[in-house]
């Protein structure tokens, strides 16, 4: 079963824009939930081709390139502690970022990964994307992501959609928690396609069981079913834009380490057009062990 940990919290930073929003979500959370965070930059190792054509660059400058970055670090983590009261470590590691990344978050064991992400046109919507859609399909934990939009912090309104996927049903659990502990609204969205019609029964008693888990918890909620939906991603994102939500819950799909780090339409299409933070939960290697008796998830898109 996939429940919420935010005990340990990586925040990854490039220092762009959207990396130092993650870190006020991450912060954040990490505040709210009395969690701590770790602070990570990764530099690439581009550097090791550089010295047949830029001899110029030298182990000794390499090593105040990172001397600058621990003291950004530093930096940063002294406004997070004093803004937010939550413990910091910083770390700065050299290496192919998704990997570095990854095994940083196996190594502590971390909970949850925040990272921003960066613009991308429609036509791109379906292609291999950045290192943040890297670490999602490779993480061992939740990934949160965000776009330059997502300035608003906190989770009064999360958007659960629901499909009729075999794992759809897998972040149910973590996505309830979620809204315990920010006191949230849940939007149950069930979602069904133009050709899904015969669909339809078995999606209502999979809402009426999510609904049941919603209201065991004493949650306030809504459950709303869309059909004849031509593009589940678009419907999602702009159902979310339409009641204000703060965050939307989805999961990778179960095939998207065909490449490494593919992901499929919906993901990749929620992830690139939400101006909320998406929550990015990767599907257990067993969903068959997965019992709707005890609520395991139901992290369906």
């Amino acid at each position: 079963m996939i429940t919420l940990d935010t005990k340990k919290i990586i925040i990854t930073t490039d220092f762009s824009e959207t990396s130092l929003l993650a870190i006020k979500h991450g912060a954040f959370l990490a505040q709210y939930t009395k969690g701590e965070v770790f602070l990570l930059h990764v530099i690439s190792k581009h550097w090791e081709h550089f010295n047949v054509f830029m001899p110029n660059v030298t182990m000794e400058s390499i090593e105040q390139g990172s001397s600058s970055v621990q003291q950004k670090l530093n930096e940063l983590a002294t406004d997070i502690r004093t803004t937010y009261g939550v413990n910091v470590t910083t770390a700065v590691v050299t290496g192919n970022p998704t990997s570095e990344i990854v095994k940083f978050a196996k190594e502590i064991e971390a909970g949850m990964i925040v990272m921003g992400t960066h613009g991308y046109s429609a036509w791109e919507d379906l292609t291999i994307g950045s290192n943040a859609l890297k670490v999602i399909t490779k993480s061992p934990c939740p990934v949160m992501t965000m776009s330059e939009h997502a300035t608003r912090l906190g989770y009064k309104n999360i958007i659960l959609p629901i499909d009729n996927s075999a794992h759809s049903r897998q972040k149910v659990v973590l996505t309830l928690e979620f809204a315990k502990c920010f006191a949230a609204h849940v939007h149950i969205i069930g979602v069904l396609a133009t050709n899904e019609e015969n669909e339809k029964r078995p999606m209502e008693v999979m809402l009426h069981q999510v609904e049941t888990a919603a209201k065991e918890k004493g949650l306030n909620y809504t459950v709303k079913l869309i059909e004849k939906v031509k593009n589940r991603a678009v419907a999602i994102v702009n159902y979310c834009h339409e009641v204000n939500g703060d965050l939307i819950t989805i999961m990778t799909d179960q095939d998207a380490e065909v490449s490494g780090f593919f992901l499929g339409p919906f993901a990749l299409q929620v992830i690139h057009h939400a101006k909320s933070p998406v929550l990015s939960i990767k599907p257990e290697e067993h969903p068959e062990n997965a019992s709707w008796s005890i609520l395991a998830g139901t992290s369906g898109s």
